[in-house]
């Protein structure tokens, strides 16, 4: 009997050596931390990046930042307005709350949660194009206003995973294990991707391989222009819908005294190109048409960005979301276009970060 249980012992020791290094990288890279400690730690500064792997809490967060930061300039929109850096602006305070809104009717709630106190002076509003297509109001939920819950980590479920992942060599063990203070979870631990300490974005290690990017040469964006589908439905006439909750949003900004500046993000220009060749999306100009004029009954501003013609399809992450250097082009614009939010940028300062030499995917700040 002893001697069975030596055996067993011998075959179950590396298991459980296995179990502890891998449990401690969990614990390590901060992926198994409560959101509460993650909300705190942004909302101190204390945080230099999040990114879980294994759940998804965006919209709690950022709902939950953006009110306890309480900063004069918000940024407000999908992932498509995450690039946007608090660098970009000459402000003290500015948080990216880009990702705590998914539709177009979450963001006066969004608003609205905020305490009074913490609510904006400007906001810049990134609309994306599709909040207007009349085919894209089926997918949003009846619930979708309510409040997004925390998720809760699993152990048992990270631990399967992590050790997938790992075996697929996703990431290595001393990466993760050296991942500096203010790290939370393991895709910014592992691969440098999740929040910065402002809200906005970093794709970390993926923008050093774009050639390994799902959407490689555009393929995947094609597709869906192609068939019409996933955020590049067709349509002819916008969504009245739309325009009602829009207008119910600028009523509460204005009577919030928040001033509004607001554009529609830019495709990569080959893939507005086809849009374009399609003839599906006169939409488009047409909801800007009507947005121009209602932004403008409420002394507030919308810019038509869609198509950057100083952009270069090399300096998008994938067909409809733009690196660093895109939106350093976009805040040159605003620079110039916003009677708003203009004072804002250094157009110089911006130019020069958009031509500098080097990977077309981010830009380089000077310490």
């Amino acid at each position: 009997m002893r001697r069975f249980l030596k055996t067993i012992a011998l075959f179950l020791v590396p298991a459980v050596l296995v179990v502890g290094v891998f449990g401690a990288a969990l614990i390590r890279s901060g992926e198994l931390a409560p959101m509460e400690e993650v909300r705190r730690a942004a909302a101190e500064g204390r945080l230099s990046l999040f990114g879980f792997a294994y759940r998804e809490n965006i919209r709690a967060f950022k709902e939950a930042v953006a009110g306890a930061r309480g900063a004069e300039v918000l940024v407000l929109g999908t992932s498509r307005s995450m690039q946007l850096r608090s660098r970009f602006f000459q402000t003290d305070s500015f948080y990216n709350a880009g990702g705590g809104i998914a539709y177009l009717s979450q963001a006066q709630h969004f608003l609205e949660r905020m305490p009074q106190h913490a609510r904006p002076k400007r906001l810049l509003l990134v609309l994306d194009q599709y909040f207007y297509n009349v085919q894209w109001r089926v997918y949003e939920a009846d619930d979708s206003a309510k409040p997004e819950q925390d998720s809760t980590a699993d152990i048992a479920v990270s631990l399967r995973h992590m050790l997938w992942d790992y075996g697929n060599g996703k990431f290595s063990l001393r990466q993760v294990l050296s991942a500096p203070e203010g790290t939370y979870g393991l895709m910014a631990a592992a691969r440098g991707a999740g929040f910065c300490g402002d809200g906005s974005y970093s794709y970390g290690s993926e923008l050093l391989h774009p050639e390994q990017s799902l959407d490689a040469g555009f393929v995947n964006t094609f597709e869906r222009i192609e068939q019409a589908t996933n955020r590049f439905e067709g349509g002819e006439t916008p969504d009245e819908a739309a325009f009602a909750e829009t207008r119910a949003l600028l009523e509460y900004c204005a009577a919030n005294k928040i001033a509004v500046t607001a554009f529609l993000p830019p495709y990569a220009p080959s893939v507005w190109q086809r849009m374009q060749q399609t003839g599906n999306y006169n939409y488009i100009p047409a909801a800007y048409a009507v947005l121009r004029e209602l932004f403008a009954e409420y002394g507030f501003e919308v810019f038509d960005y869609s198509s950057l013609p100083e952009t270069r399809d090399d300096q998008y992450v994938d067909g409809f979301h733009g690196s660093d250097r895109v939106y350093a082009a976009i805040c040159v614009r605003l620079s110039r276009d916003s009677a708003l939010m203009g004072d804002l940028f250094d157009a110089e300062a911006l130019e020069a970060l958009f031509y500098a030499p080097g990977n077309p995917l981010f830009v380089t700040f000077a310490d």
